[in-house]
Parts: C-alpha cells; sequence; structure tokens
C-alpha cells in the first residue's frame, strides 16, 4: 500500500521521533501548543541491593532519557 499523509494524530514523547521530524517523515501541527512533560519514576526499594538486571535497565534510562530532561545527566 503506498504511503499517504493524513492518516492521524499522534502525541508521544519527542525523543521516539526526533529523526522522522528532521527527515520530514513526519510534520508537527501545533508547534505553538506543546504538551506538558510528563515526569518518568523509576522506583525500587531502598534497603535492598539491586539486582543486576534492575541496575542495568536503570542505568539505560538515565543513559537514554536522562540528558533530554536534565542536562546534569549527560
Amino acid at each position: 500500500m503506498p504511503k499517504r499523509p493524513g492518516f492521524g494524530l499522534v502525541q508521544i514523547p519527542r525523543y521516539g521521533f526526533e529523526d522522522d521530524l528532521a527527515k520530514g517523515t513526519l510534520i508537527e501541527v501545533l508547534p505553538d501548543f506543546p504538551p506538558m512533560p510528563t515526569p518518568v519514576s523509576v522506583l525500587y526499594p531502598s534497603n535492598r541491593q539491586l539486582s543486576p538486571r534492575v541496575r542495568v535497565f536503570v542505568d539505560w534510562l538515565v543513559e537514554i532519557i536522562g540528558p533530554r530532561f536534565h542536562p546534569q545527566c549527560a
């Protein structure tokens, strides 16, 4: 099926599609009305040592999304 423009709107975190905006694959339709930021939290018990899997996941989240929201994470 050929690609056709105009098949819907979506509101998702910008970091997931910045390349598509730059290429023109997607267009921003309401640039003057950005959504409110959505916080991301990772909660885990402070009285236990993190498993290696959880530690890797938390480190990955900080690396991927941390600098976008908190420049001090860069």
